[in-house]
């Protein structure tokens, strides 16, 4: 793992404290919603030289305040970089934080995060350890997140690190706890606080108490440069403690007092091969003293499913059981609270392939790194292939490990030869990168060499044969490989297992020339719109869509080339950023319309839920009754209702209801 300098020789390093008595183990949270900052010590470095830092308590929404630290540029370089603190003066061994990173500047080389055990505080004087975010640690916003040793207020090394790139326009939850010698940080996505998107460690014994902070500073080489020299990061809910919540995901652990929000979700995000008949649950946590539990709108594949969820509340829990799941699907679900919750949001992804249709008839999988080979060849029925742990070859006459593509022909690749050998453990002779799992974490044991490689959830056809799952990686934007196939005549949903931490266009194109022969024409069939996991071994099954959004339905049959695609451009940003493991092609599914949604004219609104007032009419909806009875289904409204009448006018069905 390449690592850099973080701190510059005349960088303060202040800190916002714990907030809590030591030895008294309270729990302090801030959420600056009073929109001030009183009891803070704010400290601006550069007004000696005309450049001070601005403190601001912006607006999120209604009664809701968070905290902005604005390090504008210095005009003259010997003032050190930009750079904003704020600190109260309690002091900590042990402890455990937690924040919200609202909002940042994604273009600019910055750091900000928390000083964790900070001493000493003074130009160049700085001891402790830091928790900081670099979202240009590599050119195009690729980011990461580290444990860093401070000493002098001069980078003194890493002791843990993960390469993370956080998505603009997100909100996430920065979590970290330090014991003895043991650091451990986890970092959440607002859209799904039930599972970390990345955890990382490190281990150090140089300094062991000291203060807890916030701080940002520019850490690239335009320090002056008034509109890239910056540094701006908005700080909200921050949660100090002496020692972690009884467990992570706890409500003590995100601090968000009087709002529930979801805790639990099952199966997990990015989970694979579920079983469909274990169904869904989700688990709400609420606050004390909320006197009802709140309306929770469940979707399932962009279907409100909310009124086949079974709902019980247990004392401050609420719990959500969802039967009617269908095996072999893949399912991107939501779960929406109140409009004014911070966390009212959840999304996540899982899916229920079963290992036996995997490998049936019915299902065509294509390995990312089985593209063709010696000018247009290829295997119809490849057998899973690799080397086990030993170093043993697995079924190299039938399978595709080792064999040798040619360029322009079977694939397109910026490199001209093979990578490093971890990056070329398949395909060894082409610089095709074909790793076995991705790597993207390490500690302190790994800075001097290769990352440890992570794989995909293991499928029983690799784990039986004792080999890994083996992926393409390292790519850049435009490369491409093509994939031939007999394939069984049919209508096909398809599906491109993989993981990034970049959002990508990703196409699926068939080859309608010889793909024995050069400058070969394609045809488009679709697209993977592979949304940013934080990750590169965060892996998900996205599905192919065409250019409107809707899911692809592919009819296809016979000797096929297929060629996936890096996107249109050559962009940093993109490049070395994505794992992809395989192609699915599944017989397509058959979706029943959705009904229209509901218009309610003349509604009211009460905590959220809309609630018919007498007289009001619901329009453009299909609704088979009879008159009189009372409509199990109105509950997603709020309340039951009695039909008083039913018009059929310009075919348009109104009905119109009295409220109870």
């Amino acid at each position: 793992m390449k690592t850099s300098n973080h701190f510059h020789g005349s960088l303060f390093l202040l800190a916002l404290c714990m907030l809590t008595t030591e030895g008294l183990g309270q729990v302090q949270i801030e959420h600056f919603n009073d929109g001030n900052d009183a009891g803070w010590e704010r400290f601006s470095p550069l007004d000696a030289v005309g450049t001070s830092s601005i403190f601001t308590l912006p607006a999120l929404g209604e009664g809701n305040h968070a905290y902005r630290l604005q390090s504008p540029a210095p005009a003259i370089d010997a003032a050190g970089p930009a750079r904003s603190f704020s600190n109260l003066p309690q002091v900590y061994s042990n402890f455990y934080a937690a924040m919200d990173i609202v909002d940042w500047n994604n273009d600019v080389n910055q750091a900000f995060g928390f000083l964790l055990r900070g001493d000493n505080i003074g130009l160049g004087q700085t001891t402790g350890y830091v928790m900081n975010y670099d979202p240009q640690q590599a050119s195009g916003a690729r980011g990461q997140i580290q444990f860093n040793i401070v000493t002098g207020e001069a980078d003194a090394g890493t002791i843990g690190a993960a390469d993370l790139s956080l998505e603009p326009g997100h909100a996430y939850r920065f979590v970290t706890e330090v014991m003895g010698d043991t650091f451990r940080g986890w970092v959440y996505d607002h859209l799904d606080m039930t599972a970390p998107i990345v955890t990382y460690s490190g281990e150090d014994n140089l300094y062991d108490s000291g203060q807890v902070g916030l701080f940002n500073f520019y850490r690239g080489g335009d320090a002056t440069d008034p509109d890239l020299g910056i540094a701006d990061t908005t700080f909200d809910n921050i949660h100090t403690a002496e020692e972690a919540p009884a467990s992570l995901g706890s409500f003590a652990e995100y601090g968000f007092a009087g709002q529930p929000y979801v805790v639990h979700v099952e199966p997990a995000n990015r989970a694979a091969y579920q079983s469909a008949s274990a169904g869904l649950r989700y688990t709400v946590a609420l606050p004390e003293g909320m006197l009802a539990a709140p309306t929770v709108r469940l979707s399932i594949n962009g279907r409100d499913v909310s009124g086949q969820v079974n709902t019980t509340l247990d004392g401050s829990t609420l719990h959500g059981t969802l039967e009617a799941l269908e095996a072999n699907r893949v399912y991107d679900a939501t779960i929406e609270l109140p409009d004014n919750t911070v966390l009212g949001r959840t999304e996540w992804t899982f899916d229920t392939f079963e290992q036996g249709f995997l490998t049936s008839e019915a299902v065509v999988v294509i390995e990312a790194e089985d593209y063709n080979f010696d000018g247009g060849k290829y295997l119809n029925t490849p057998d899973p292939s690799g080397f086990t742990a030993a170093g043993q070859g697995v079924n190299t006459a039938t399978g595709y490990l080792d064999r040798e593509g040619i360029p322009e022909l079977d694939f397109f690749d910026y490199s001209e030869a093979p990578g490093p050998e971890e990056e070329a453990a398949f395909r060894a002779f082409d610089p095709v990168r074909t790793q076995a799992g991705s790597s993207e974490t390490g500690s302190a044991a790994q800075f001097s060499g290769a990352d440890p490689a992570v794989n995909d959830s293991h499928r029983k056809a690799m784990s039986d044969l004792k080999i890994p799952e083996y992926q393409v990686t390292g790519t850049r934007g435009t490369e491409w490989m093509n994939y031939t196939r007999d394939l069984p005549e049919g209508i096909y949903n398809v599906y491109l297992r993989a993981a990034g931490r970049a959002t990508q266009d990703i196409h699926l194109d068939e080859v309608t020339s010889d793909p024995k022969a050069y400058d070969q024409t394609t045809h488009r069939l679709g697209s993977f719109n592979l949304p940013n996991m934080g990750m590169k071994f965060n892996y998900r099954f996205v599905a192919l869509k065409d250019a409107d959004g809707a899911m692809t339905r592919l009819n296809l049959g016979g000797v096929t080339t297929l060629r996936i695609t890096m996107g249109d451009e050559d962009l940093n940003r993109v490049n070395n950023t994505s794992a992809l493991n395989y192609l699915l092609l599944t017989p397509a599914i058959e979706e029943t319309p959705e009904e229209p949604a509901i218009s309610v004219l003349g509604s009211a609104t009460v905590d959220g839920i809309y609630l018919p007032v007498p007289g009001v009419v619901i329009e453009n909806m299909r609704l088979t009754v009879p008159a009189g009875e009372n409509m199990q289904f109105f509950k997603i409204l709020g309340s039951p209702g009695i039909l008083k009448s039913v018009t059929i006018e310009d075919n348009t069905f109104s009905v119109q209801f009295a409220v109870d």
